[in-house]
């Protein structure tokens, strides 16, 4: 079929793409059918499509030269770099499961906090993110305590700390055992307990689980971004399209004091798919046009599009 593509016409590519995730089966327990978006990222730093293939060739005659080459293993992976995550980005990352406060359904929380004894040796309430919490101990979930002052430490099995008791630092560890080492003023004491977090709390919590079955699975996915004429100057939009992309297990989460904030990376593997006509294919690219035209003029990077483009 002949082209009427121009060969020369060319492009050059700065944006980043904005991509989403297109379920490719019905998985009712997580209310997600075929077809559904699952994921949708627009603040991506970089996104990136690396293509490698492997090869082979005959070989003879005098120095051996390279007759004829083979190639074979084309693989295409997608890297996205992420400025910012949510939940469901992170769970689909790590392939895990999210379950929020709801119903009977409880989130459990670890909190720890520092204080300084009062007058008498009370233990004040702590407080976290300027919010003030009572500690409260129930069955298998004790309140932990280190006097840091002394070293000792002690659990409280009953009972809150709701800034009115000293603490008794002794084993076994019961708040009304009188013998031991008595908290003193100014004392600093260094706070661990566990909470249940409920639907019907005031605060709310939400937990991802990794299991060691569980992975992230295969899904379409679709990347916009433009692609700017060097002819006209202006943007024209482009796409890739890959219907099948597994989204590979290797995640890693870097939490540091010092430069930049903390970017999230995904990688995706592109499988074979085969088509509405039977073909197999990897990838699409697809350089399309709007019907409303574009701006006069350069505009920003993106900007050469008008807002009633829908973009």
């Amino acid at each position: 079929m002949a082209s009427n593509v121009n060969i020369f016409d060319k492009y050059g590519i700065k944006e980043v793409a904005n991509v989403y995730f297109e379920a490719l089966d019905d998985d009712t327990a997580a209310g997600v059918y075929a077809g559904d978006i699952v994921l949708f990222l627009d603040t991506l730093k970089v996104s990136t499509i690396e293509t490698t293939a492997e090869n082979t060739a005959a070989q003879g005659g005098w120095g051996n030269p390279k007759l004829i080459q083979w190639d074979y293993g084309k693989e295409i992976n997608i890297t996205l770099e992420d400025a910012l995550m949510s939940l469901e980005s992170l769970r689909f990352m790590l392939g895990g499961a999210i379950k929020q406060a709801k119903g009977t359904d409880k989130v459990l929380v670890r909190h720890t906090a520092e204080v300084v004894a009062t007058s008498g040796g009370k233990v004040p309430q702590p407080v976290i993110g300027g919010v003030t919490l009572t500690p409260t101990a129930s069955e298998n979930h004790p309140i932990k305590l280190i006097n840091l002052t002394t070293g000792t430490r002690t659990q409280l099995t009953s009972g809150s700390i709701d800034g009115t008791k000293a603490i008794v630092f002794k084993n076994p560890k019961l708040i009304d055992d009188e013998n031991g080492v008595a908290t003193v003023e100014k004392d600093h004491i260094r706070i661990f307990w566990e909470e249940e977090v409920a639907a019907e709390s005031a605060t709310s919590a939400v937990e991802v689980t990794i299991s060691p079955d569980t992975f992230p699975g295969t899904y379409r996915v679709v990347g916009d971004t433009y692609m700017r004429s060097e002819k006209t100057g202006k943007d024209e939009p482009f796409q890739f399209v890959i219907n099948k992309a597994k989204v590979q297990s290797n995640v890693t989460l870097t939490l540091q004091a010092e430069g930049d904030p903390t970017t999230f990376e995904m990688t995706l593997n592109v499988l074979r798919s085969t088509n509405e006509a039977g073909e197999n294919e990897m990838m699409k690219l697809v350089r399309y046009a709007l019907e409303e035209e574009t701006t006069s003029g350069a505009g920003n990077d993106i900007g050469s599009l008008s807002a009633g483009s829908g973009q």
